[in-house]
């Protein structure tokens, strides 16, 4: 009898144990037998941390290499001060470590490793973060790469629902065929963490972000966004690595950096949003994407629009940045009718490729200038066309040799350098300039030739009845006066603006010889602010056989005009003595 009590005793014991070890917060022994999280023995009190409500603490231990041997959930992990030794907590090959509550609070002041292991057979382990739980502070993932070619991914954390990547330093990893990765998904975010990707990639879905993170692809490493996904405020640099936009994702008020090779690329709907993008890999937008209204820096490397991408109020700027190829924005595969940006920049080593489409500048307001060529296509597309909309001033400084037409239909074109197309100046649009037009101009706008004053070169020029030539004029000698240069035939009508500048003031009898030609049809329909000077003088143009010349005379009121004012007051007087008498 005293045996059988004594032996259900023990097997009560073993079985309350067992019961105990199940779940419950404890922390990791100063002296365990092993380092396996899941053996009840190596915590206190004697039970595994496994449950959505427990908390695994680590102090000061002599074993700090731990690892699960089973499935295991945790509410969160807690490293208090005495822990001095870094600690290595790893997620073994096929196994789930899961942080469903608080995540890792690191009281230490040192960094804690967390790895996600890879076998020989491709099995990998993962770390996933749920709910709102953190990676906190001072904590360095390792996601490894696998060795085997079979193997369908490397280790990878994950982050769901409204979880955090904190602080945390995470570093994807590539092993021979397979790269460790981290994903974002739902709402989760990646927090200021540090992200690097080596050959591997990090990947953004639902309506996850990259919030202020600082991600670094190299060696091809990857970072990826999907659905209605965003890059947030965060910092990502690509050196020999790629950033990718898909479905709906946008690219946020981002900074991304992409040197040597590699490229940045959206595609489906995605945007570029406020991002600053400044790359001399390739950049891509292809099929229903936006360039947004981002800043885009292309420094010696190519970007592309296909599909039927749009460039929204994108600031577009083409420099060299010291190397020997030059950048350049292609057009070419995109669908008609084009493309519409916000601004356009540019240095003398810069390429627009056009092909057959038009390409739009302006909606950003923002003026600039771009001092390198637009041009049709390489072999590929004719007819291409530039139209200026929006308030601001885009200077072209270089030759330009597109051959369709030039719209200005908002703010100012100012052309010192040259362009060979027909150029319409639609209302709401100034042309200005010191260049030539090697084409026809036909002003329903404003013409100013200069930049305040200066002389602008046209092949042919037609003025319509809404039209206007606006002159500047700072002096009476040469270069100090605007002059419109028409190579062949004048056709006027519209209005002629003289604008004095500075507080100039001619006297009666200078003549500014504003107009030159070598064949005249038609004539101003008026002078704006024709009498000026206090009332003092008024300006008349004579034309002559090869141009046209304005001159200040004094202002003497017409006869008509005189007798007018006379009966006026006259009858103004016979009213009051009435009033008077009355």
């Amino acid at each position: 009898m005293k045996k059988f009590i004594a032996a259900l005793s023990g097997s009560a014991l073993i079985f309350l144990l067992s019961v105990i070890a199940q779940a419950g917060s404890a922390t990791w022994d100063l002296n365990p037998g092993s380092g396996d999280w899941n053996t009840a023995t190596n915590w206190t009190p004697v039970t595994v941390p496994n449950g959505s409500g427990d908390t695994a603490t680590f102090a000061l231990s002599n074993i700090t290499s731990v690892s699960i041997s089973a499935n295991t959930e945790v509410n969160g992990t807690a490293f208090t001060s005495a822990a001095t030794n870094s600690y290595t907590i790893m997620a073994s090959p096929g196994l789930t470590l899961t942080f469903s509550g608080t995540g890792i609070t690191n009281n230490s002041g040192i960094t804690q490793h967390f790895v996600t292991a890879v076998d020989a057979s491709g099995d990998s382990g993962t770390i996933v973060f749920s709910n709102n739980a953190t990676a906190g502070t001072n904590a360095f993932f390792a996601n490894t790469g696998s060795s085997n070619p079979f193997a369908s991914k490397g280790g990878e954390t994950i982050f769901k629902g409204k979880s955090t990547a904190g602080s945390a330093f995470i570093s994807n990893q590539f092993s021979n065929y397979v790269g460790g990765q981290t994903l974002f998904l739902n709402r989760s975010t990646a927090g200021s963490a540090r992200l690097v990707n080596e050959s591997a990639e990090t990947q953004f879905f639902g309506r996850s972000t990259a919030g202020s993170a600082n991600i670094f692809n190299t060696g091809f490493g990857v970072t990826q966004f999907f659905n209605s996904s965003t890059a947030g405020s965060a910092t990502i640099d690509n050196d020999f690595g790629i950033t990718e936009f898909f479905d709906s994702s946008t690219a946020g008020s981002a900074t991304i950096t992409s040197t040597d090779v590699g490229h940045i690329s959206f595609s489906g709907r995605s945007t570029a949003g406020s991002a600053n993008i400044v790359t001399s890999a390739q950049i891509f937008f292809e099929e229903s994407s936006s360039a947004g209204n981002a800043t885009i820096q292309i420094a010696s490397s190519e970007f592309f629009f296909d599909g039927s991408s749009r460039g929204g109020t994108a600031a577009i700027i083409l420099f060299t940045g010291g190397s020997e190829e030059p950048p350049f924005l292609d057009l070419r595969f995109h669908n008609a009718p084009g493309v519409t940006i916000g601004s356009i920049e540019g240095d003398a080593n810069s390429f627009v490729f056009l092909g057959a489409n038009n390409l739009t500048v302006g909606s950003n307001n923002l003026s600039t200038t771009f001092a390198g060529m637009i041009q049709d296509g390489l072999s590929f597309g004719v007819g291409g066309s530039l139209t200026k909309i929006g308030s601001g001033t885009l200077d072209l400084t270089g030759a330009n040799n597109y051959t369709g037409n030039t719209n200005i239909n908002g703010g100012v074109l100012k052309v010192d350098g040259s362009i060979t197309s027909n150029t319409f100046v639609n209302h709401g649009g100034t042309l200005a300039g010191n260049g030539t037009i090697n084409g026809n101009v036909t002003n329903n706008g404003t013409v100013s030739p200069g930049d305040a004053p200066g002389t602008l070169t046209v092949a042919s020029y037609t003025q319509a009845s809404n039209g206007r030539l606006l002159i500047d004029i700072a002096g009476a000698s040469n270069g100090q006066f605007s002059v419109l240069d028409v190579l062949g035939n004048a056709n006027l009508n519209g209005f002629l603006q003289p604008v004095l500048l500075n507080g100039f003031a001619p006297m009666i009898g200078e003549s500014f010889t504003f107009l030159d030609y070598a064949s005249l049809t038609g004539a101003f329909s008026g002078i704006q602010n024709q009498v000026f000077d206090n009332r003092m003088e008024r300006w008349v143009v004579t034309y002559q056989g090869t141009d046209a010349v304005l001159t200040a005379t004094k202002n003497v009121p017409d006869q008509g005009s005189t007798l007018l004012l006379l009966t006026l007051s006259l009858l103004g007087l016979v009213t009051y003595r009435q009033k008077c008498w009355q």
